[in-house]
């Protein structure tokens, strides 16, 4: 397939993307969620894109580590406090596994393994990672403006989350699909689900006494100037483990 070709049907997928979202933003991915998966599934099969699927483990383990370094360090500068538990708080971590499931597949097989993986192979890594983790970000805009974050939170949500993207393009890359959705899933699930500290119901409560620059406020520590300067480290973290210190071995893929 030409390559002038190939990006542009990379772009009207994103459109379609940023449609489905925008369209569905209230919804809180009922909709939106799985019509991504079978949309992206659809465009890694027409452009027989090959996807690889040998990792799991690690992305799980940068994303417990990282957001535990975003907790505590937050704890530490009395931004937060943490407790009780809730009630109810089963009901929130069995509907966080579904939400999570959903929000983890949908954005990894539409972000990573169709608009990075194409990318990457008409243009390279990095311009496939700083492009897709860009689009990444704005696809977040609506969410921000549904929270009604102020303008300087906006930019340092959009910075983070800018940085997050690479760093999944990056466990993509070198560790496969699920290395990415795995990370994706334990960082959403602890911030969300196990803690209350975003948009979402969590089981333990969290309060947030300290200044929204450090909590993130309403929108969770995604807008929080510490989480962003973690997240942009975690980038030379992720590239030097895969580069440095643990080689890549060969991988599987989820189409031929």
């Amino acid at each position: 397939m030409r390559r002038s070709l190939k990006l542009l049907l990379v772009l009207l997928f994103y459109l379609f993307n940023a449609w489905l979202v925008v369209s569905f933003s209230r919804t809180a991915g009922i909709f939106t969620y799985p019509l991504i998966i079978a949309a992206s599934l659809f465009f890694i099969l027409a452009l027989k894109l090959k996807v690889p699927r040998n990792g799991l483990l690690e992305g799980g383990l940068f994303a417990a580590i990282s957001m535990g370094i975003v907790l505590n360090g937050l704890l530490l500068l009395g931004a937060i406090t943490v407790g009780p538990i809730r009630d109810n708080f089963s009901s929130y971590l069995l509907t966080g596994v579904v939400v999570q499931l959903l929000v983890s597949f949908g954005e990894e097989l539409g972000f990573r393994a169709a608009i990075f993986q194409a990318l990457d192979d008409e243009l390279g890594m990095w311009p496939a990672a700083i492009l897709s983790a860009a689009g990444f970000a704005a696809l977040h805009l609506p969410s921000m403006g549904i929270v009604g974050l102020g303008r300087q939170s906006d930019l340092i949500a959009l910075a983070t989350i800018f940085f997050a993207g690479i760093v999944l393009a990056l466990l993509y890359k070198y560790g496969g699909i699920f290395n990415a959705i795995s990370f994706h899933f334990i960082w959403n699930y602890i911030e969300y689900d196990l803690f209350n500290m975003g948009p979402l119901e969590g089981a333990i409560n969290v309060s947030k006494p300290g200044p929204e620059i450090l909590t993130g406020g309403a929108f969770g520590p995604e807008a929080s100037i510490l989480t962003m300067a973690i997240m942009a480290l975690l980038i030379v973290v992720v590239w030097l483990f895969y580069n440095k210190f643990r080689k890549p071995k060969g991988t599987q893929n989820l189409s031929p």
